[in-house]
């Protein structure tokens, strides 16, 4: 199965890096897809998106405020939006479940402490909401891919600086992600990681923010070790 998957356009800031050639089974994207939850600034990536996948799947970042994620939902149906949710998706190559989430930090920033009620016990909570859908999602499908926005490894985040680390992700989903026989797991938000891929096992996470990788990401599920 074919992916491409990208996030951080932040557009227009980075529009300019949406560049690819070709039609995958999915078009995967981990979130910031506009700057400052502005709706109609999303259009022109949905454009390109349809333009290369069959489905686009979808989680939201930071900068897709959650009080205006239903405007997204319904101004972009194209688009299977997940919010610690997934779906199952059959093709000519077989099932693919994406369970997909903003995902969660191992410290909340000082922003999310102040504007988000309870947040430091939805992180804590997290990774097992993690769990419980990936195991849902296998009874349907075998193939499970992770989707966040934030990194779900701190292995990704070499290049950022080291003291904001607990602020980019949360290295507690590593062990959720393993036990539950996850191969993939895709976010982004780390824009100067310089770390594509790194590998646990046998899963391998992926890094694909526009402004760390300069285009989108393309991946064959089945092996993951490539960049294709």
């Amino acid at each position: 199965m074919l992916i491409l998957a990208f996030s951080d356009v932040h557009s227009p800031k980075y529009l300019r890096f949406l560049r690819a050639d070709g039609k995958y089974d999915v078009v995967l994207m981990a979130g910031d897809l506009v700057e400052k939850s502005r709706v109609e600034n999303l259009r022109p990536v949905v454009e390109f998106a349809k333009l290369r996948g069959k489905r686009l799947v979808a989680v939201f970042g930071n900068e897709e405020y959650r009080e205006r994620e239903k405007e997204f939902v319904n101004a972009y149906p194209e688009i299977k939006w997940l919010s610690d949710e997934y779906v199952v998706l059959d093709g000519e190559r077989g099932c693919l479940a994406v369970v997909g989430s903003r995902g969660s930090l191992l410290k909340p920033t000082s922003w999310q402490r102040s504007n988000i009620p309870n947040i430091e016990a939805e992180y804590a909570r997290k990774p097992e909401v993690i769990r419980q859908l990936i195991r849902e999602a296998k009874r349907e499908c075998p193939t499970v891919v992770y989707l966040s926005h934030y990194a779900p490894t701190w292995r990704t985040l070499t290049g950022e600086s080291r003291k904001i680390w607990p602020y980019l992700g949360d290295p507690r989903m590593e062990r959720v992600l393993v036990e539950e026989g996850v191969r993939l797991a895709v976010h982004g938000h780390a824009h100067h990681g310089r770390v594509a891929f790194a590998h646990l096992g046998k899963l391998t996470f992926y890094n694909v923010a526009l402004p760390a990788r300069g285009g989108p990401t393309r991946i064959r599920l089945g092996a993951q070790r490539k960049l294709i």
